[in-house]
């Protein structure tokens, strides 16, 4: 493929800057251009699990990556209303098998590392697409601000509600999955110690809804993230303010040591978790789609971002391994597609384990070893992009097609 050959990225955040890393690695010039006045992303933090941080190191932002993140030594699952142990997920140990390590990140963090590795003067913000051509020999971007740009080749990373997605294939229809989530955002220093022991990052199950509190800048804040059954909320959003004490009723009869960090919070974000159909319209000719423009998933399995940069990486050495873009594209799509539908059915099958209303029953699953939120996962951590590029994927039959 020619070193001059044109390519455009629609979309600055993580998946687009991934993916701009990723070209220039292997050497393909490419355009960035973001909606937003100012690079940043949505949402307090972020988890990258050891076959994505493998991805990350591939495409030249390692050093930058660790530098940003806190490496993450595991969960300390209890029951949300006994305090019990549940189980411990050592995540030290998994990094020591699957060869990488875990990292949570503020997502801001995370966005400046990706960034740090690229050419500012070839992203281009408050670049709001508004339409694109489709032509046999390039394709035409026009956005809000009035440019018109032509690309001889084009990535979506436009994030689950992508634009260039709608034209390609119409409006997505979205199924609202019965969950909720709230969001909220603490100073470290604020919550004690005993609350986050033993591992700095402690997990809630409880029937209908679980809470996930972690470390991020080191122990600078503590992220809170959880999800609840209901039929009270189906607003699809990104983030709508809550209110804290409905927040705490969302979570009754916790146990002490929940009790007192839910005491804590007094300010907080909501929105409903909606479901997409899996597809295989993830692009065609000169336009490929990657991230949550191609395959916005459940948070369940803690796989949205990492399946990003799998993507980043995979697409760039694809293209450059083919004289053809187009061929290039045709190829990613073949050993991608299987492989994220197969986790995207592992986050809705870890969601239903999560929520179990038999506390018992949930123990006795984990014991087995069958049911873990954590248990049926080594062919998604152990996965090594490097190698296995542009090998057909491994997907256990319970998640395959």
């Amino acid at each position: 493929m020619s070193p001059n050959c044109k390519f455009a990225i629609v979309g600055g955040g993580l998946a687009g800057l991934a993916a701009a890393n990723a070209l220039k690695t292997f050497g393909i010039k490419a355009e960035v251009f973001e909606a937003a006045l100012a690079l940043g992303e949505i949402g307090a933090a972020v988890n990258t699990s050891p076959q994505a941080v493998k991805a990350l190191q591939a495409i030249g932002v390692g050093d930058a990556v660790a530098a940003a993140g806190t490496t993450s030594p595991g969960i300390y699952t209890r029951n949300m209303q006994t305090g019990e142990f549940v189980e411990f997920n050592d995540r030290l140990k998994a990094a020591e098998k699957y060869g990488a390590p875990y990292y949570t990140f503020h997502r801001a963090d995370l966005l400046d590392a990706l960034a740090s590795g690229l050419d500012h003067s070839l992203i281009h913000l408050d670049h709001r697409l508004t339409g694109i051509e489709e032509r046999s020999d390039r394709a035409v971007l026009a956005f809000a601000n009035g440019a018109r740009v032509e690309a001889e080749y084009v990535v979506g990373a436009d994030g689950v509600r992508s634009v260039i997605r709608q034209m390609l294939y119409g409006e997505d229809k979205p199924t609202y999955t019965g969950q909720m989530v709230w969001r909220a955002l603490l100073n470290g220093s604020d919550v004690p110690k005993e609350i986050m022991e033993p591992a700095g990052r402690t997990q809630w199950v409880g029937p209908g809804c679980h809470l996930l509190a972690y470390y991020i800048r080191g122990e600078k804040q503590v992220n809170i993230v959880t999800q609840e059954d209901t039929d009270k909320w189906v607003e699809e959003g990104w983030s709508t303010r809550g209110d804290p004490d409905e927040m705490r009723l969302s979570f009754p009869n916790p146990e002490p040591r929940l009790k007192a960090l839910l005491s804590l919070v007094t300010d907080c974000s909501k929105w409903g978790l909606f479901t997409r159909p899996l597809t295989r319209n993830w692009g065609r000719g000169r336009i490929q789609l990657v991230g949550d423009a191609a395959h916005a998933m459940l948070p369940n399995a803690g796989q949205g971002a990492c399946q990003a940069f799998e993507d980043a990486y995979i697409l760039g050495r694809w293209l450059n391994g083919c004289a053809d873009p187009a061929e290039a594209f045709a190829g990613f799509r073949r050993v991608r597609i299987p492989r994220v539908h197969g986790v995207q059915r592992l986050s809705l099958s870890n969601a239903k384990f999560k929520h179990m209303r038999d506390a018992a029953a949930q123990k006795e699953a984990i014991a087995s070893g069958k049911g873990s939120v954590h248990g049926s996962s080594d062919w998604v951590l152990g996965y090594d992009p490097i190698v296995e590029w542009d090998k057909e994927p491994v997907v256990p039959t319970a998640y395959a097609a």
